[in-house]
């Protein structure tokens, strides 16, 4: 049972607004089983939008469409159902009594334009709006060409593209009329890091393979791999056994890659582990992350307390001796300095990195060179984080990377 979204709207393609309407909608429709195969955002163009209309009846059972319901003259989602199959738009009645009542309860004047509002093809039916002006529309399509209606139609349901309209009219009208698959899906995801996607899809196989059930979908963003696992059954318990094999062999073939089975970002994951072992951390940053550290371990003032100082110097801070140099003696650097605050009982441990140097390597490609070190009771670790790319990319692979060594550590030492 396959579904498809379209949002109407200049607004969107010229990338003025973002179409949140589409995944909200996706989940919806996710939950009740229908797989949803194409998103599609379209610019305020009648011949077009009719097109699409058309099209999208002969691939999918259902069309959900947003946008485009407004009173004024670039709002042709009405215009464009009707001319798509061939409809006359007809005022409806009822519609135009609720604009009426509405604008009423305002103490203002309808305005002569939203009359329009009230149209729809003549062979729909209107989706009243309890939360706003503009009534949706509800059409149902042959699905190959003008053959009787039968169970392969496609329902076409357009809704006003404002969410808090929007939403409630999905859920009172258009969610009762859409039928239950009759498959549980369940859908979870991983999260990884310290490999690159190819490796990963490498070292988990035929899990990726397409037309799989489960399936595996892998994402990357910010150093981080996502895999989307997601388990289709008729029953739930079915559904879950399968996710959750599944996830176990991507355990055990990604091992302590894997840091979290929610939507846990990777400081948030070591912040925890902090906390529950009563332990905090001291933070000194150079421009290889640049306080990243710090910026991530407290954006949430639930975990913040982990975090005992934090100092950020740059590449004249002579205070510290922290200045880029050959990773030995850098290290050497950073193992005083954080004995330093050790000792003090600043800590119980130290994250650090150095200043970061621009390099060119002998083929004339540019590399930003680095380093990160954790230090701690029986823990000394340098790692060199040096990559192309640029300077934001750089420092969030170094940060996380510093942050996935000390989780690492942390594991070990609580024997897991």
């Amino acid at each position: 049972m396959t579904a498809e979204i379209i949002a109407i709207g200049s607004e969107l393609t010229c990338g003025a607004k973002l179409d949140t309407n589409s995944q909200w909608l996706s989940r919806e429709l996710e939950a009740l089983g229908w797989t949803v195969t194409r998103h599609t955002a379209l610019a305020d163009d009648l011949e077009q939008i009719a097109a699409e209309f058309r099209a999208a009846a002969q691939r999918s059972q259902v069309v959900l469409v947003t946008g485009g319901l407004g009173p004024t003259l670039d709002d042709i989602t009405r215009d464009a159902l009707a001319l798509a199959f061939d409809q006359q738009l007809i005022m409806d009645p009822e519609s135009l009594q609720q604009i009426e009542a509405l604008f009423e309860a305002r103490g203002r004047e309808m305005p002569e334009r939203n009359r329009r509002q009230a149209q729809r093809p003549e062979f729909s039916e209107p989706l009243p709006n309890s939360c706003g002006t503009a009534p949706g529309v509800l059409l149902r399509v042959p699905r190959s060409g003008l053959a009787p209606q039968t169970d392969t139609s496609c329902l076409i349901a357009v809704l006003p593209g404002v969410p808090a309209e929007m939403k409630p009219m999905f859920e009172q009208q258009v969610r009762p009329r859409l039928s239950i698959s009759g498959i549980a899906i369940n859908r979870s995801v991983l999260r990884t890091f310290g490999y690159g996607e190819s490796d990963a899809e490498r070292l988990l196989g035929d899990l990726t393979a397409r037309g799989r059930n489960p399936e595996v979908g892998i994402t990357a963003s910010e150093a981080v791999i996502s895999l989307w696992i997601t388990a289709r059954s008729p029953g739930a318990a079915e559904s879950r056994r399968l996710a959750e094999e599944v996830r176990a062999q991507i355990r055990e073939r990604l091992g302590e890659a894997v840091y979290s089975e929610a939507d846990d970002e990777l400081h948030d994951v070591v912040a925890r582990q902090l906390l529950d072992r009563g332990q905090r951390v001291a933070l000194v940053e150079g421009s290889t992350t640049g306080g990243l550290l710090a910026h991530w371990l407290t954006e949430e003032p639930r975990y913040a307390a982990c975090l005992a100082s934090s100092h950020v110097y740059g590449p004249s801070d002579c205070e510290t001796g922290l200045r880029t140099r050959r990773s030995t003696e850098w290290m050497e650097a950073a193992v005083l300095d954080a004995s330093r605050r050790l000792a003090a009982g600043e800590a119980d441990l130290v994250l650090l990195s150095s200043t970061h140097t621009e390099d060119v390597t002998d083929k004339g490609v540019p590399v930003r060179r680095g380093y990160v070190a954790i230090i701690g009771p029986g823990i000394a670790e340098l790692h060199d984080c040096s990559m192309s790319g640029n300077l934001a990319i750089f420092r969030q692979r170094a940060a996380r990377t510093a942050l996935n060594r000390l989780r690492l550590a942390l594991q070990r030492q609580a024997g897991h």
